[in-house]
């Protein structure tokens, strides 16, 4: 049986040298970037988090007056329920 099925690429020592090289350089680059990159944002939040919430409490509110009125617990005839 032919060996050259089980070997089709000869071994090479520079290729091997230059793609554990780049495997070096992309993670020492990797690292450096990773420890320049700052903590926080620079742009507060804040007010981008509040207002996300109003609206999530908002919509649960408006969720829970649905429920309750299809149970029969709240008045349905509002506009906003329909």
């Amino acid at each position: 049986m032919d060996g050259t099925f089980w070997d089709p690429v000869p071994f090479s020592w520079p290729v091997l040298l230059l793609l554990l090289a780049a495997c070096l350089l992309l993670t020492v680059g990797v690292m450096v970037w990773t420890a320049l990159q700052p903590e926080e944002p620079e742009v507060d939040s804040a007010a981008l988090v509040d207002r996300s919430t109003r609206r999530d409490q908002d919509a649960a509110r408006t969720i829970r007056r649905r429920l309750d009125a299809d149970a029969g617990r709240a008045d349905a005839a509002e506009p906003e329920l329909r």
